[in-house]
């Protein structure tokens, strides 16, 4: 099948679902704006900058009149979105992303729709942020409600003192959640297609240090029946109220009354790039798949796998050539805290799993961040 896609994007989310769509037959445009680094699509497709006073036609003939348009981030101009589904369709669609790009927004929505969240308040004025605690207790996270990721405009507030960290500004929303007592954090992903066909991923148990995911292992260690269920009756209800096309990635903590919705993703994420060598079919082909409306991947595992991210500095390939280890490099320069990469792991159960994580974590970080 002949299909065309363009990404709003250029980094390494964009990078892996066009080497899946390649794969498939499908060519590919990128969406970049002014200055914005595309080291990590070069070499994959048509890059067009997106330039102040472009309209939706203007982009779409300068994207080659793509079949559809998808996305590797949140932060994408809704109402270009919008306007572009005049020309093709867009999946997903801009509520699915308007919905995700402000934490408010996407409660409200959690909520109104009986999915459990933290407990929040928006805050307004300096008197109703320093009385946090007597509401909320400790610790309380405060977060800009819109561009706060990867630890970025991001506070956990654990004593009175550590609210002077907090600034108000008229510039920026910014949102208190109660911390919620929970035993580890899962994500589960799903792919949809355009007729409303739905796959599942095993759920997947992640690790975050400093607000930035570490390691993940799926399908998650101890997950029972009950949990799993919970989590496809999430993803089904939220897909069908918005009419969801393509991967959506829920963030979830696990708690004693089951899971607790944290945020939504709408795109392929960074917990599901283990799926690359573990599934049979990863999450970034079923992301072509379903927003190309063809039939879907089996979700099906070849055994246990997981991920550790490379921040800051890469590892060399020859460091981890051994068997069941996958090194992939995104093509980015260095930079703290930078995502430049992932090691893969796969192996036949969870403690050989495990095991081969430590290791990968004690080399990359030196004792920096625990092991498993």
């Amino acid at each position: 099948m002949s299909m065309h896609i363009a990404i709003f994007g250029g980094g390494q989310l964009a990078q892996m679902t066009a080497q899946a769509g390649i794969s498939l037959g499908f060519t590919f445009s990128f969406i970049v704006g002014e200055g914005e680094d595309t080291c990590c699509v070069d070499g994959l497709g048509n890059i067009v900058v997106f330039r102040q006073g472009m309209d939706a036609e203007a982009l779409f003939n300068a994207l080659k009149k793509p079949d559809v348009i998808t996305v590797e981030k949140e932060m994408v101009d809704t109402t270009l979105m919008a306007a572009l589904q005049q020309y093709t369709r867009v999946s997903p669609n801009d509520q699915s992303v308007y919905l995700s790009q402000n934490r408010i927004r996407e409660k409200n929505f959690l909520r109104h729709h009986g999915i459990p969240t933290a407990e929040f308040e928006i805050i307004e004025t300096q008197e109703q942020l320093e009385s946090l605690p007597q509401r909320l207790g400790f610790p309380i996270y405060i977060k800009a409600a819109e561009s706060g990721y990867d630890g970025y405009n991001q506070w956990r507030i654990q004593k009175q003192e550590d609210l002077s960290q907090v600034l108000l500004s008229d510039d920026v929303v910014l949102i208190a959640e109660k911390h919620i007592e929970y035993s580890r954090e899962i994500s589960v992903i799903a792919a949809r297609r355009v007729d409303g066909d739905i796959v599942y991923y095993p759920l997947m148990e992640n690790r975050h240090e400093d607000g930035v995911l570490i390691s993940t292992i799926a399908p998650a260690p101890q997950t029972v029946k009950i949990l799993e269920e919970g989590a496809i009756a999430y993803m089904e209800t939220i897909m069908s109220s918005i009419d969801y096309v393509g991967i959506l990635t829920i963030e979830c903590f696990d708690t004693e009354q089951g899971l607790v919705v944290n945020e939504l993703a709408p795109r392929v994420h960074n917990s599901g790039h283990w799926s690359i060598e573990a599934c049979e079919t990863s999450q970034f082909e079923n992301h072509c798949r379903a927003i190309a409306n063809i039939a879907l991947g089996p979700t099906t595992t070849k055994g246990v796998g997981g991920i550790v991210n490379m921040l800051g500095k890469h590892g060399r390939p020859e460091d981890f050539a051994q068997e069941g280890m996958f090194y992939h490099a995104y093509g980015k320069e260095e930079r703290p805290r930078r995502k430049l990469g992932h090691i893969a792991v796969l192996a036949d159960n969870h403690m050989d799993v495990i095991d081969k994580l430590n290791k990968v974590l004690v080399f990359l970080y030196k004792g920096r961040y625990k092991t498993l």
